[in-house]
């Protein structure tokens, strides 16, 4: 009898549980439940309705017509008939575009990886160093960012040309490390696809770079004095300290350099234009040369719907490794 009436003398935050995560988010929804509070939220909905707008007539209403149109044959101006899924089994039945698949998934390397890995560690070394010329710094790296793509690519192909003053070959030709006539990088077989690639790295090195500056700026100072005063070097500093805190970071650089992995068009095209042969070719080539070169619209658009799946499922994963629970609220 006494301890039936000590608890029921207790108090109800005691007697009874705390409340669940849903629980509280009703308790907190019910809180803000005020007319000012909904006249807000209709005001920006209201805000938001153009966005929305443009959102729907000029993504999500193409991406369904190009889903409609991936279960086609159809040359963009006859009739069309029924494709069934042969449009999509030819992804990887067919030896070239289930080859430009597999040069986008080896370009993921050059074009996110290297750079992001990369630009990574130059951040943590630099964030080290006295802070004078940090903007210049920044301009430097990044200026590849505002070239624009073809300039580069063009600027590269004669970089990597066979031979001549100036290049790649005549600089190593000097030093007596290539003949008068050297490798043609973009024009072999087994290079041309890895001298594609360390051009990414050039072009997405700075994106990457000053992120991540940024970003490791913004971690206390305080973090790097305690674990220095715990014996810890620059190495356990960077994989202790710099990267779980730069989770984020991570994430938009990784993200945002797959996405321009999987779209890559412009500096093969006109590096390469796929070759030789298709030891260059990506998926970006085979939907220019389907849609406007051979009028298969249901092919280019399967292969376009599988590139767009393929940037949901990387941004998915990415964010799924990243973006929960690490780096700073």
């Amino acid at each position: 009898m006494t301890r039936a009436r000590t608890l029921s003398s207790a108090p109800a935050a005691l007697a009874s549980p705390p409340p669940s995560w849903w629980g509280r988010r009703r308790a907190r929804a019910r809180s803000y439940d005020t007319p000012q509070s909904k006249g807000d939220r209709h005001f920006g909905l209201l805000l938001i309705l153009p966005a929305v707008a443009f959102l729907a007539v000029f993504i999500i209403y193409p991406l369904i017509q190009a889903v409609d149109y991936s279960f086609l044959n159809w040359d963009g101006i006859g009739p069309k008939t029924s494709a069934g899924f042969s449009n999509y089994t030819s992804l990887w039945t067919d030896p070239v575009e289930r080859q430009s698949l597999e040069h986008a998934g080896i370009l993921i390397i050059f074009y996110s990886l290297i750079p992001t890995g990369l630009g990574l560690v130059a951040a943590a070394l630099i964030a080290r160093l006295p802070q004078r010329g940090m903007g210049m710094l920044r301009i430097i790296y990044f200026l590849p960012q505002v070239l624009v793509t073809i300039v580069v690519a063009i600027v590269w192909t004669w970089l990597l040309a066979p031979s001549g003053t100036g290049t790649l070959n005549g600089f190593l030709h000097t030093f007596g490390l290539a003949g008068a006539v050297g490798t043609p990088w973009l024009g072999s077989f087994s290079d041309a696809l890895i001298a594609v690639g360390l051009i990414a790295v050039w072009l997405d090195f700075g994106l990457c770079f000053v992120l991540f500056l940024s970003g490791v700026q913004r971690i206390p100072p305080s973090l790097y004095d305690a674990a220095r005063v715990d014996g810890a070097g620059i190495i356990r500093e960077f994989r202790l300290i710099t990267v779980p805190m730069m989770r984020r970071e991570i994430g938009v650089a990784l993200t945002i350099t797959i996405v321009a992995s999987l779209q890559s068009f412009t500096l093969i095209y006109q590096a390469t234009l796929g070759g030789p042969g298709t030891a260059t070719t990506v998926p970006g080539l085979l939907v220019y040369r389907d849609l406007f070169q051979l009028g298969q619209v249901g092919s280019a658009s399967a292969l376009g719907v599988a590139l767009a799946v393929l940037t949901f499922v990387f941004t998915f994963i990415i964010r799924a490794l990243l973006g929960r629970g690490g780096g700073r609220t």
